[in-house]
């Protein structure tokens, strides 16, 4: 294990105690009428943040609730997800984890996600392949369509507002299964692991899939943007899958 991959290990780990321990005693900021904040979200943004600035003094910070920087270029960049699923949290839905990733100038260098419930911590580092709790992992072989398990971003309001429900539904027909988690780090990694095959993203934040879709490249997924370009900490839409009809994917969402 490298010296960095045992910093972001201790983020995530001391970070998800935070959150079950905050748990007792929640209480519930409501940012909007589909967005809310909880205290544990803060206690664990508060938590990595202090680790980053201690171990990484000149570092830049963007996360979520209270670092809003706007240097995705910087030549230390650190992208927080204090809490993903944050709605399934509060609701008692056992899928929600915590998202620490490290950029330089735009790049990936390193990143890890942890799903709390299921006690799956996934790391990705450059030049080396992904792993689930320290064992090598990778994306599924299954090579039709017609059996694919697809996981899907759970906001159907902004995929009708986009027009692409109609677009969702033929996939969801053509295809095996479409399940819908509430977490993105949850769709992603999932990919990442060969547990699904593809998976798709239609209004996101650079928190949210910072380390997840960097962690599935590094399995062997294909990741794009839904119009085939690739990702980067600026995308707003994504595709991740085992690459075997990402092609496909896209022509339907594209026509």
């Amino acid at each position: 294990m490298s010296s960095f991959q045992e910093f972001i290990a201790s983020c995530l780990l001391g970070a998800a105690a935070r959150i079950e321990k905050e748990r007792a005693s929640l209480s519930i900021k409501r940012k909007g009428r589909r967005d809310m904040a909880t205290s544990a979200d803060l206690a664990s943004e508060k938590f990595i943040a202090a680790k980053i600035s201690k171990e990484f003094p000149g570092a830049k910070i963007f996360s979520e609730e209270s670092f809003f920087e706007k240097e995705l270029e910087a030549e230390s960049l650190f992208v927080i997800d204090p809490i993903d699923g944050t709605h399934n949290f509060i609701w008692g839905i056992p899928l929600y984890g915590v998202s620490v990733a490290h950029y330089s100038f735009g790049k990936p260098l390193a990143g890890g996600i942890y799903l709390i419930p299921q006690k799956m911590l996934l790391y990705a580092e450059k030049g080396k392949q992904a792993t689930l709790n320290g064992k090598k992992i990778s994306v599924s072989k299954t090579s039709r369509l017609e059996d694919f398990f697809l996981l899907c971003d759970s906001r159907l309001h902004i995929i009708k507002e986009q027009g692409w429900l109609d677009k969702l539904a033929f996939l969801e027909e053509i295809s095996q299964h479409t399940r819908f988690l509430g977490s993105t780090i949850y769709e992603i990694g999932y990919v990442a692991c060969g547990v699904a095959d593809a998976q798709i993203s239609f209004k996101l934040k650079p928190y949210d899939f910072a380390a997840a879709a960097f962690i599935a490249q590094q399995a062997g997924a294909k990741v794009t943007d839904l119009e085939g370009k690739p990702w980067s900490l600026e995308s707003r839409t994504l595709l991740s899958s085992n690459g075997k009809q990402h092609a496909r994917i896209l022509e339907i969402f594209q026509s």
